[in-house]
C-alpha cells in the first residue's frame, strides 16, 4: 500500500496530488481512494498536534491543597476544636 509522509502545514491539493508520479497512472477511483486516505491521515495528524499544543500552553499544573497531618498538643494527643473535630494541617503539593 502506498503511504505519504504527511506534512500537517502543507496540504497537497487534489490537482497536485493526481500529478504525483505514483498516483498519476492509477485509475480515477484509486486516486480518489488514496486522496481520501491522505486527507484522513492529515486530519488525524493535525488533531494530534493541536492536542499536543493545548497541553503545552497551559504551563505547570496548579498545586493542590492536601491534608498533611493534624495539629498535636505537647503530649502528642490531637488538639481538637470545640465540636471535638481535629485541626488539620494542610499544604500545597
Amino acid at each position: 500500500m502506498f503511504r505519504f509522509k504527511v506534512d500537517i502545514f502543507n496540504e497537497i491539493s487534489w490537482p497536485k496530488f493526481i500529478q504525483l508520479p505514483e498516483i498519476k497512472p492509477l485509475p480515477l477511483n484509486e486516486q480518489v481512494k488514496k486522496y481520501n486516505l491522505y486527507i484522513d491521515e492529515l486530519t488525524y495528524e493535525r488533531i494530534v498536534y493541536a492536542k499536543w499544543l493545548e497541553g503545552h500552553k497551559k504551563g505547570p499544573l496548579p498545586l493542590k491543597l492536601q491534608t498533611i497531618g493534624v495539629l498535636l498538643q505537647e503530649d502528642l494527643f490531637n488538639l481538637e476544636q470545640e465540636d471535638g473535630s481535629k485541626i488539620y494541617i494542610t499544604g500545597y503539593a
